[in-house]
């Protein structure tokens, strides 16, 4: 159980301080390995936290969910079916229609390049960091879905605070927007409601493969919507 309080702690409280000392010296930073370096840094800390998790609760339990009989009415029977239809179809609808767009119009792409310009200083653009990106989707998919919905659902709904699973499903929403504060409010907020979907498709379909992999495509998308070579050192160029 003290494993799952630390790993609760660096979640909550570590990770978004660590957000706070790295991302300014991220944006001010001028060598131009920057980003490659950040970005192992994130694979590193998120892998050695899943691992964790899957230590302290265990792979079955991190993985897969099985609500007692009328635990959570509202993702049950035809309703539960019904939302992760609903919510696959808006996904794929999601991921894929800006994808295509991209790919067929430079005016799409360019738009989305100035849309993307408050997180400039995180996002791939040089060949190597697009690369590099892949492990960081992939990493996120499954790492970020392992400690944010598999383990604190898990934490949140057993010992010690025997929440139900609407609550749980809200608290560790809330728990993943805190943890992308660096995005701003707007953007955090998102992502809290993001957070919470995916935690109800998890928990409709017990299963933690979907949200993971919508989670790594939804990162992914960003080398298709965005070009390489037009951040922010192309266009001061």
């Amino acid at each position: 159980m003290l494993a799952q309080h630390v790993l609760v702690l660096v979640l909550v409280v570590v990770f978004p301080l660590w957000d706070r000392y790295e991302i300014p010296r991220l944006k001010a930073g001028t060598d131009p390995g920057k980003r490659v370096r950040f970005y192992r840094k994130i694979i590193a800390a998120e892998w050695i936290c899943a691992v964790v998790a899957f230590l302290a609760v265990g792979f079955g339990a991190v993985f897969t969910i099985r609500p007692m009989q009328g635990e959570i009415g509202w993702l049950s029977g035809t309703r539960g079916s019904s939302f992760v239809a609903g919510m696959a179809t808006a996904m794929t609808i999601v991921l894929l229609l800006p994808a295509i767009l991209a790919v067929i119009s430079e005016k799409v792409r360019t738009k989305a390049a100035k849309a993307a310009q408050p997180l400039s200083y995180l996002l791939p653009w040089s060949a190597q960091e697009r690369l590099w990106w892949w492990p960081v989707c992939i990493t996120a998919g499954i790492c970020e879905e392992v400690l944010y919905r598999g383990f604190l659902l898990h934490y949140l709904h057993t010992a010690p605070f025997h929440l139900s699973l609407t609550w749980s499903l809200g608290v560790a929403a809330v728990i993943f927007g805190i943890g992308h504060l660096y995005q701003g409010a707007k953007g955090a907020a998102a992502i809290t409601i993001l957070g919470f979907v995916l935690g109800a498709v998890f928990v409709a379909t017990g299963s933690l493969l979907i949200p993971i992999i919508a989670h790594a495509m939804m990162d992914l998308r960003v080398l298709v919507i965005l070009p390489a070579g037009s951040g922010p050192e192309a266009a001061a160029g």
